[in-house]
């Protein structure tokens, strides 16, 4: 098993911060970034050697992380030129072909128990396990019975899921990522059909999920932290 992180994009919404730095080294607490925080899932979970798929100032990262990182064998492939994540996928499976725990890197923190993650994904009969988060309403709520407004309810949780950008990928599913596809992307492409094949499951737990997109995001995951520390066992000063 092995971990990688999908690492290529321009974090375009958090210019001018991205500018100099890709989008996973954006600090969410002094000296610790959103790749700090990915890679310390990782070790958590027992990974020991993790795959950085980057593009965008990729060389940062390289420069950040070198070959070793908090006991963890660091390994990269970057891309010249945009490519798309089915292409950094069937990249990384040229190279390896172990189960991957795949994330998207720079985009999301959470909180999610990573040893039960495993645990489920080992016992399911899916070859590909996605963590899926409930969907939050950007705007209010107004609650009505016929005419008469009742309530307000403010960007409450929808009784709908998205993708959390969290997957664990078995061996014996790597193949079907070197079919034809028209489009570049994971989400268009490999899953959808994977899905139809019904290969794919759903793991959700109710926990901290935060996807950073936009500076209002970042905001919010930095007052999250302006008073914890992350430990093997949880958080702490929460």
């Amino acid at each position: 098993m092995i971990g990688a992180i999908l690492a290529g994009g321009y974090g375009k919404r958090l210019k001018p911060l991205t500018d100099e730095i890709p989008k996973a080294l954006v600090p969410i607490k002094e000296g610790y970034t959103i790749m700090d925080r990915q890679l310390f899932d990782f070790r958590v979970m027992g990974i020991e050697e993790v795959y950085i798929l980057s593009g965008y100032l990729g060389q940062k990262i390289e420069e950040r992380y070198g070959d070793e990182y908090m006991g963890l064998k660091m390994r990269y492939l970057r891309e010249e030129r945009p490519m798309g994540t089915l292409f950094s996928l069937r990249n990384l499976i040229s190279h390896v072909r172990d189960d991957i725990v795949l994330r998207n890197g720079g985009d999301t923190i959470t909180d999610m128990n990573m040893k039960r993650f495993l645990e489920y994904a080992a016992n399911s009969n899916y070859q590909l396990l996605m963590f899926v988060v409930k969907m939050k309403s950007p705007y209010g709520i107004v609650e009505t019975l016929g005419d008469q407004v009742l309530n307000f309810v403010e960007k409450p949780f929808l009784n709908h899921f998205i993708n959390a950008g969290f997957y664990y990928i078995k061996r014996e599913a790597l193949d079907i990522f070197f079919e034809d596809y028209h489009g570049k992307d994971l989400e268009t492409t490999v899953f959808p059909r994977m899905a139809r094949r019904k290969m794919v499951g759903a793991y959700t737990e109710d926990t901290l999920w935060m996807g950073i997109d936009s500076e209002k995001d970042l905001e919010q995951i930095r007052e999250e932290y302006s008073n914890r520390e992350d430990m093997e066992w949880g958080a702490t000063g929460r």
